[in-house]
């Protein structure tokens, strides 16, 4: 490990303590807090088999966009996790240590090689955007899920999760990392599942002996060009139209507000619906758009056969359903990350304030009129 990457890409160990982990170590050993907004990035050494087929690019691009739309930043977490606290306080000693007192032998491997994979990546991400600042940092668990968890602030922070990235593998109490942390994550939670416009190029670097399959430098991303937005009633409507507004804003591409309503539908649930579309219209701004009421018996075939026709779509996080229904229907979000789409699920950690936030905007910009 060179001194060169050691300092692109510093280590953190938290330290065990009764209090909460939320408030250890986050960016630069720091807390995640506002006034600077970050998008928090996970990554893990799934991730860089060399099966997963993503590429640099199209695994940073939403993250950036997020980050650009709230003037922030991406912080890229690499999770390497330890077999146990012993280690971890080898690792934590290596840390406090001045450079000449240091021995290398103390770091896991897989923490070395953590560094290099991310300096890599930042390096991409310059090309990218380089007005959003990327920084990667380094953190030793010796549990991702409640690591990753731990690093998360609840004011001014999102983290973004890439389905087929290892967080369906790592599972704590028979859940997945993903549903732990759109359970138990006090910030806005987005998990991307990313189609068949990957672009070429796999996100793959170097191993020890220094053989690389892909150059990082030169992979590509196919371009989004049209972006879905399904909105419906639910508190996520707001963020996942938020995220939209990003995504369109970096590619310059067009939205598709799409609402979907039985053939049998009242002229209540009808004007309802308008007002959901007019609702999202609002959030997106001055991003070029269009909005649709559609009539259809399966509204989940429809919001599917929809997304095929566009290079990305952004929904809401279902809402936690009871009983038999739970047995009976698959939210329409559940069913489309099962499909060969680029999908952005959002999860609100503010439930209905960020939507009360944006209709009393609106109201107030009425009433100037």
């Amino acid at each position: 490990m060179s001194d060169s990457t050691e300092a692109t890409v510093p280590i953190t160990v938290p330290t065990v303590s009764a209090e909460s982990e939320a408030d250890s170590h986050g960016y630069g050993g720091g807390v995640i807090r506002r006034p600077e907004y970050t998008v928090v990035v996970p990554v893990v050494g799934d991730l860089f088999d060399g099966d997963t087929g993503i590429n640099a690019r199209r695994f940073l691009q939403t993250a950036i966009a997020l980050a650009d739309d709230n003037n922030g930043r991406v912080l890229l977490l690499g999770i390497a996790e330890v077999a146990d606290e012993t280690t971890a306080e080898r690792v934590r000693e290596y840390t406090r240590s001045d450079g000449g007192d240091r021995d290398e032998r103390s770091i896991p491997e897989p923490v070395t090689e953590r560094q290099t994979q991310l300096a890599q990546i930042v390096s991409v991400a310059e090309d990218i955007d380089p007005a959003v600042s990327v920084r990667a940092l380094v953190r030793v668990v010796t549990d991702t899920t409640r690591g990753i968890l731990a690093a998360l602030g609840s004011n001014g922070t999102a983290v973004l999760l890439l389905r087929g990235a290892g967080f369906e593998e790592s599972r704590l109490l028979g859940k997945s990392t993903i549903d732990t942390v759109l359970d138990e994550a006090e910030c806005d939670v987005f998990v991307e599942n990313i189609g068949d416009r990957a672009g070429t190029g796999a996100l793959y670097v170097p191993d020890v002996e220094g053989h690389t399959v892909a150059s990082l430098a030169e992979s590509t991303a196919e371009p989004i060009e049209s972006i879905l937005l399904p909105v419906g009633t639910g508190p996520h409507a707001a963020l996942a139209s938020e995220a939209a507004r990003a995504v369109a804003r970096a590619f310059d591409a067009s939205v598709t507000v799409l609402h979907v309503v039985p053939p049998d539908a009242s002229e209540e649930e009808r004007r309802d619906a308008r007002d959901l579309l007019t609702f999202a219209a609002h959030v997106l701004g001055e991003v070029e758009f269009e909005t649709e009421l559609r009539e259809a018996t399966d509204p989940t075939a429809a919001i599917i056969e929809e997304a095929q026709n566009h290079d990305f779509t952004s929904i809401g996080s279902p809402e936690r359903k009871f009983g038999l229904r739970e047995l009976l229907f698959e939210p329409v979000q559940e069913t489309l990350v099962g499909e060969d789409v680029t999908v952005l699920m959002g999860r609100d950690t503010d439930g209905m304030m960020r939507s009360l936030y944006y209709r009393y905007t609106r109201a107030m910009e009425g009433s100037d009129r």
